[in-house]
C-alpha cells in the first residue's frame, strides 16, 4: 500500500506519523522502523517528536532516499558493492584518467582548447563537472545514457530537439555536446565494466537497475520478501525524482509507504491542464516568453504561481502515480486571524486576489532595511528582546534565524549574543550548521598549510600559525616565548623566504639565514664577526638555545613539507605525508583530538575515493588543496542545532521545521535566491522535464516552506542601505515579490507598518525615537543624560604623591621635544602610531630613511679598515638590498658619512665619558630631581652628533644639555651639536648664558612638566624654527600658528585641534616665547 497525506501543516503530518507509530507498532521490536528525510535537521526534530510524543523513539532510522534505495538495491542483490561504482567521486577519477585519450577527437574540440596547457587542476575541475552531470543524467536522464550505449546518439539529439521551446536552439551546438558526452560515458561504462565481475556491472548499472530491481520484486522467494522493510514513511521531503518515487511505489507492493507532502493549498493548482491550455493560446496568439509568463501569474495565488515550480511539479508526479491520498489541511478559522495566517490562508485557497487586513498590534509579518550585517544582528536582538517581553510564554528554542550564508553572520552573532552573557537580557543561542574550516583553527591551519606552495612564507604568515594552541604545544611555545620569537626574527632580519640560495640572488631575509644566525648564537657572540658566511645572534646566547631548537625544527619540518608538495605525487606518498603533517604539526589532547581525528578520517576518505577508482598517476598539490578544501568544507557543524536555544542555522532545502518565529537574515538582492552557474554543456537544460532540480527553484521554494512553518511571526531583514552613503538598497526578489503581493491587498496606511528603516548605528539618537524598540541600556542613558561639550584637554585626577620625585632626564628631555606626543602616551596611554611590531615581508631592495640612517649612524663609529666587514655583516644580517643593490648602496653610504667622519674622527679616536647629572629643585614644598647623564664628553667637551639633517628636536636635546651643565656649573668647554647638511658636515652650539639664565629656564620647563603630569602644557616644539623666522618678518603670532596649523601632520595635534572647540592661540604663542625664544637667539652655526 501506498498512501499520501497531504497537509498544509507539518506539526498535523508530525501527529499523524506519531499516531501511526503508537497505535500500529512494528510487531518485532528488533526490526527498523524507516523514516525517509533529506536533511539532518528534519530528522534531528522529527525523532524529538516522536520520543515526546510516544516516550520513545528507539531503532527508528532516518536515511536519506539515495542510500536508502542503494541499501535495498543490495538486500536483493547482495553482490552490489557498498558504493556503487557509477557513484560522483568514483566517475570523477575515473574520467580523470580518460578524458586525455580523446582529446585529439574532433568532438572534444573544445574541451582539448580549454585544457592546452596541461593544467591537471583544470582538468580535475572539468572531470568534476561532467561527472556531476553524468551523475544527474543517472536519476534524470537514464533513458539518454541507455540509448548512448546502443550507439543511437542522434535519438537523443532528435529527443532534446523536439522538446526545445519558443526559440530555436543551436541544433549544432547540441550535436556537438552530445557526441563527445556520448563517447565519454561509453569509454567510462567500458572502464568499470572491466574492474568488475559481469554479473555484478550489469547489476550495479544504475541505468538498467532499476528494472532488474521491479522484475526481482515480482519474482521474490520467501526468504528475501523477508528482508524488505515491513514500513517505509517519507517525511518532510518536497521533491524527488520520478525513478526515486517509482521505486516506492513498487515496493508499496510488498509493504506499506506512508509519505507525508506538505501541500500549502488544497486546490488543483498543480494542475497540468491550465498551463496546456495557455499555452496553446500563447502559440495561437504569437506570445513572448515575457507575456506567457504574465499570463501564468494570474492563474492562482501569485506566491504559488512564483515560488511553487518543485512542489507543483512533485505534486503532479504524485497525483499521476495514481496512490491513494489523505488529506489532513488546517483551515485557519481564527476569529482575528494575524496578517501572516490570512497570506496562508489565501495561499491554502489559492485565492488569486483578496483582502487583507492589520491589526495595530500585527507584527506577524515584519521586514528590517539595514546599512550591514552587523546592524541586521543588533537590530534582531532588540526586536528578539521585545518579543520575549510581550509574549511571556515564548522561549528561545521557539526562534530559528536563518541566512543563506550563515558563516558570513556568525562572527557577528558571537559579537552580539554574547555581548550580554552575564545580563538579564542576554538570550542564549547556538549556531549549526557552519563549515568545520571556518569554525576550527586546526582544520584551517591545514589548508593553510596544503596552500603554502606558491606563499612567500613570510614572518607574520609563520608566526600566526604559533595562534593555534595545538602548533603551540607540539614546540613547546608558550605566549612569552612567541613574544621573544617574534622580537628574534625582526631581529635577526628573517621577512620571507624559506631559502639562502634563490635562483637569481641570495636572499639574506630568509628563513634559513635567520635560523642560522639564532643557531650559531647558541654558542658564539657576533663580535666575532662571520662563519661560514653567518653572522651569530648574541640573544640566542646559551640557556634558552632550546626555544631557537624548537623554532628550527618546527622551520625544518615546513620546509620538507613545502619541497615535497612542489612536486606531484604518486598516492601512496600522499598518503604518508598526510599523515605525517597532520602528526608533526599538532599536539594532541582533550581540545584537539576531536579535529586531528576529522583530519585523519579526511585523508583516509579522499585517498579511498582516489584508490578505488585505479587513478595511479602524479597527483599535484593544486588538486590535493582542491579535493580537501572540498572535503572539509562539506563537513558542518549539526551537533548544535534544536537544543533548546535560538537557532541559528543555513536556510536549507527540506528542513521547514515549525517554529512560532521565523527569522530570515541577508535576504539581499542577489543573494537569495542563491546564484547558480549553468553549466554550459548541460543537454537537460534544453529539454527540462517535471522533477528536475534547480537550485534557484529550490530556493523559492524553500521561501515558501519558510513562510508556511513561522506559526505567529515571519521577520525578515536585509541590508537595505549602503554603508557609505544610505543610498537604498534592494531586497531579494522574493521578498520584492511577497511585499508586493501585501501591498496589493493591504491598505496603503497598513502596507506602511510593514517595513522598519533603521538607523545605520546602534548608539543613533534615532533608535529611541517615536516609539522605536530598542533594548540598548547603555546608550539610552547617555542620550537621557547628554551633557554639553567639554573641551577636550581635560583636567586629570592624580595627587602629587603620584608623581614621581625622581625625574628621569630621557623623559624630561621627551616632554620638551614633544610635549603633546608625551601627554597622550605617558598621561593617556595612547598611541596613534601604526604597529611598529609587524614584520615587514618584502626582500630589500631600497632602504628606507630609516634604514638608512641607522646604517649611517653605524657606520660613523667604524674604523676606516673595518668598513668592509661592517658591510659584509650588515649583509648576513640581512640590512642591505638584495642583488648589486647593496653594493650601490654601500658606495653611496661611505660617502655620505665620509666628511661627518672625517669631522668626528678627532673625538672617535678618545676615550668617551658621560657626564652624571643630578639637578633638584622644589615646587610646592616637594623636592624633585632631575637624574640622567650627559653622554659623548671627551676631554672636557660635548660633542653630539646626527648622521641627519638637524631638526627642532635635537636643537631642544642640545640645549636642555647645555642648560644641565650650565646650571650645575660643569666646567666644559664647549657643547656641540654635528649634522650632515647636504653633503657639507656643520656643527650647532650655543652662545653664552649665565648660570642663573640655565636654572630659570631649566626650572620653567620643570614646572611645566610635572603641571602636564595632570593637565597638557605644551608648545609647537617641532615647528620652533619656523615659527621664528617667522616672528622675525613681523609677522601676528596668531597667523603664524594657524599656518602651522594647516600644515603640520602631526597625528597627535591634530587629534588636539579637531576636538577642541577653541585653542588658546595667546597662551600658546606665550609659551613658544618663554620656553624657547632664548634658544633660538642663543642659536650659533
Amino acid at each position: 500500500m501506498f498512501r499520501v497525506y497531504y497537509s498544509n501543516q507539518i506539526t498535523e503530518q508530525k501527529n499523524l506519523l506519531t499516531a501511526i507509530l503508537a497505535k500500529d507498532p512494528n510487531p518485532d521490536p528488533f526490526s527498523q522502523e524507516i523514516v525517509l528525510v533529506q536533511s539532518l535537521g528534519m530528522a534531528q526534530w522529527l525523532q524529538m517528536q516522536i520520543a515526546q510524543e510516544i516516550g520513545v523513539a528507539g531503532n527508528v532510522q532516518f536515511p536519506y532516499p539515495t542510500s536508502f534505495l542503494w541499501q535495498q538495491y543490495r538486500v536483493l542483490f547482495p553482490d552490489l558493492p557498498k558504493e556503487n561504482s557509477f557513484e560522483r567521486q568514483s566517475m570523477l577519477w575515473r574520467l580523470m584518467r580518460i578524458i586525455p585519450q580523446f582529446l585529439e577527437q574532433p568532438a572534444f574540440e573544445a574541451l582539448a582548447s580549454y585544457l592546452n596547457q596541461g593544467d591537471q587542476l583544470k582538468q580535475y575541475q572539468l572531470a568534476e563537472k561532467i561527472a556531476d552531470l553524468f551523475d544527474q543524467y543517472l536519476v534524470y536522464r537514464p533513458q539518454w545514457l541507455v540509448l548512448w550505449e546502443k550507439g543511437q546518439s542522434q535519438a537523443v539529439v532528435d529527443e532534446i530537439m523536439r522538446a526545445v521551446s519558443f526559440k530555436q536552439k543551436n541544433a549544432k551546438e547540441i550535436a556537438t555536446n552530445v557526441a563527445w558526452q556520448s563517447i565519454l560515458w561509453n569509454a567510462l561504462v567500458a572502464d568499470i565494466k572491466q574492474d568488475s565481475d559481469e554479473a555484478i556491472f550489469n547489476t550495479s548499472h544504475r541505468a538498467y537497475l532499476q528494472q532488474r530491481y521491479f522484475d526481482k520484486l515480482d519474482n521474490l522467494t520467501a526468504t528475501e520478501k523477508a528482508r524488505l522493510p515491513k514500513r517505509i514513511f517519507v517525511f518532510g521531503i518536497s521533491s524527488l525524482p520520478h525513478s526515486q518515487l517509482a521505486v516506492l511505489k513498487k515496493l508499496s507492493e510488498h509493504c506499506n509507504v506512508h509519505l507525508f507532502f506538505t501541500n500549502p493549498s488544497m486546490e488543483h493548482w498543480a494542475n497540468d491542464r491550465e498551463d496546456k491550455v495557455l499555452e496553446k493560446l500563447a502559440l495561437k496568439d504569437n506570445l513572448s516568453e515575457a507575456e506567457l509568463a504574465e499570463l501564468f501569474e494570474k492563474q492562482g495565488n501569485p506566491l504559488l504561481t512564483v515560488w511553487g515550480k518543485q512542489g507543483k511539479e512533485f505534486l503532479n508526479l504524485l497525483t499521476e502515480t495514481g496512490i491513494q491520498d489523505i488529506s489532513l489541511y488546517n483551515h485557519f478559522e481564527d476569529e482575528n486571524p494575524t496578517l501572516l495566517t490570512q497570506v496562508k490562508k489565501a495561499i491554502l485557497y489559492s485565492e488569486h486576489q483578496t483582502t487583507f487586513s492589520l491589526a495595530n498590534e500585527d507584527r506577524s509579518i515584519q521586514l528590517h532595511a539595514c546599512h550591514s550585517k552587523m546592524r541586521e544582528v543588533e537590530v534582531l536582538y532588540n526586536q528578539l528582546l521585545y518579543l520575549f517581553e510581550t509574549y511571556p510564554d515564548l522561549s528561545p528554542k521557539d526562534i530559528i534565524v536563518m541566512s543563506a550564508d550563515i558563516d558570513s553572520y556568525a562572527p557577528y552573532i558571537k559579537a552580539v549574543f554574547s555581548r550580554y552573557e552575564k545580563e538579564r537580557r542576554y538570550i542564549p543561542f547556538t549556531l549549526s550548521d557552519q563549515k568545520i574550516s571556518y569554525i576550527n583553527p586546526i582544520i584551517a591551519s591545514f589548508l593553510q598549510l596544503l596552500s603554502i606552495k606558491e606563499n612567500k612564507f613570510s614572518a607574520e604568515e609563520i608566526l600566526d600559525l604559533f595562534d593555534i594552541s595545538a602548533i603551540r604545544e607540539k614546540y613547546q611555545f608558550n605566549e612569552q616565548k612567541i613574544n621573544t620569537l617574534r622580537e628574534w626574527i625582526k631581529s635577526v632580519g628573517i621577512r620571507s623566504g624559506l631559502k639562502i640560495e634563490n635562483p637569481e640572488w641570495q636572499n639574506y631575509n630568509s628563513w634559513e639565514n635567520g635560523l642560522n644566525r639564532l643557531l650559531l648564537g647558541t654558542s658564539l657572540k657576533a663580535e666575532n664577526n662571520g662563519w661560514q658566511n653567518i653572522l651569530a645572534f648574541d640573544e640566542s646566547y646559551g640557556l634558552i638555545s632550546e626555544l631557537t631548537g624548537n623554532l628550527a625544527k618546527f622551520i625544518d619540518n615546513l620546509t620538507a613539507w613545502h619541497a615535497f608538495i612542489c612536486q606531484p605525487q604518486s598516492l601512496s606518498a600522499w598518503q604518508e605525508q598526510l599523515f605525517t603533517l597532520v602528526a608533526q604539526t599538532y599536539q594532541e589532547n582533550d581540545q584537539s583530538i576531536d579535529a586531528i581525528l576529522t583530519l585523519q578520517q579526511a585523508i583516509r576518505d579522499v585517498i579511498e575515493q582516489i584508490q578505488q577508482s585505479h587513478f595511479e598517476e602524479a597527483i599535484g598539490i593544486d588538486v590535493m588543496l582542491e579535493l580537501f578544501t572540498q572535503q572539509l568544507s562539506e563537513q558542518r557543524s549539526h551537533l548544535n542545532f534544536l537544543v533548546g536555544k535560538v537557532n541559528f542555522c543555513t536556510l536549507l532545502p527540506m528542513r521547514a521545521i515549525p517554529f512560532k518565529v521565523v527569522c530570515l537574515l541577508g535576504m539581499d538582492e542577489g543573494e537569495f535566491p542563491r546564484q547558480q552557474t549553468i553549466n554550459s554543456f548541460d543537454l537537460m537544460q534544453y529539454a527540462p522535464q517535471k522533477g528536475d532540480r534547480s537550485r534557484r527553484d529550490d530556493d523559492r521554494y524553500l521561501f515558501l516552506e519558510a513562510l508556511l512553518s513561522a506559526q505567529q511571526m515571519l521577520y525578515i531583514s536585509y541590508i537595505g542601505q549602503s554603508l557609505t552613503s544610505s543610498q537604498e538598497k534592494l531586497p531579494s526578489v522574493l521578498v520584492t515579490q511577497l511585499f508586493d503581493y501585501l501591498k496589493e491587498n493591504l491598505p496603503k496606511a497598513d502596507y506602511a507598518k510593514l517595513l522598519s528603516v533603521h538607523p545605520m548605528t546602534v548608539f543613533s539618537p534615532n533608535n529611541f525615537k517615536d516609539g522605536k524598540v530598542a533594548y540598548d541600556k547603555e546608550w539610552l542613558e547617555v542620550k537621557n543624560n547628554i551633557l554639553p561639550r567639554k573641551d577636550f584637554l581635560q583636567k586629570l585626577t592624580k595627587t602629587q604623591e603620584d608623581i614621581m620625585s625622581d625625574i628621569p632626564l630621557n623623559q624630561f628631555i621627551h616632554y620638551i621635544q614633544e610635549p603633546i606626543k608625551y601627554f597622550f602616551q605617558q598621561q593617556l596611554g595612547v598611541r596613534f602610531e601604526q604597529n611598529e611590531d609587524k614584520i615587514e615581508e618584502s626582500e630589500i631592495f631600497k632602504l628606507s630613511g630609516l634604514e638608512k640612517y641607522n646604517l649611517l649612524d653605524d657606520l660613523i663609529q667604524v674604523e676606516e679598515q673595518d668598513i668592509e666587514i661592517f658591510f659584509e655583516n650588515e649583509k648576513l644580517k640581512g640590512n642591505l638590498p638584495a642583488r648589486y643593490f647593496a653594493e650601490i648602496n654601500k658606495t653611496k653610504l661611505t660617502e655620505d658619512i665620509q666628511l661627518l667622519r672625517n669631522t668626528l674622527s678627532s673625538y672617535l679616536s678618545q676615550e668617551k665619558n658621560v657626564i652624571e647629572i643630578e639637578h633638584s629643585v622644589i615646587f610646592a614644598e616637594r623636592k624633585y630631581q632631575l637624574v640622567g647623564n650627559v653622554p659623548n664628553c671627551f676631554n672636557n667637551e660635548v660633542v653630539l652628533w646626527r648622521v641627519g639633517g638637524l631638526r627642532d628636536k635635537d636643537i631642544i636635546q642640545a640645549w636642555i644639555y647645555y642648560l644641565l651643565l650650565k646650571a650645575n656649573n660643569h666646567p666644559i668647554l664647549s657643547l656641540r651639536f654635528y649634522y650632515r647638511q647636504g653633503e657639507k658636515a656643520n656643527y650647532l652650539t650655543f652662545n653664552d648664558i649665565s648660570q642663573t639664565e640655565a636654572t630659570e629656564i631649566l626650572n620653567l620647563y620643570l614646572q611645566d612638566y610635572l603641571a602636564s603630569q595632570t593637565e597638557l602644557k605644551w608648545a609647537l616644539s617641532d615647528s620652533i624654527t619656523e615659527y621664528f623666522n617667522n616672528k622675525n618678518k613681523e609677522l601676528d603670532p596668531s597667523k603664524i600658528l594657524k599656518k602651522i596649523f594647516d600644515i603640520n601632520k602631526n597625528p597627535y595635534l591634530t587629534r588636539i585641534t579637531e576636538q577642541s572647540e577653541a585653542l588658546d592661540l595667546t597662551t600658546i604663542s606665550d609659551r613658544m616665547e618663554s620656553w624657547f625664544s632664548l634658544m633660538y637667539m642663543s642659536i650659533k652655526t
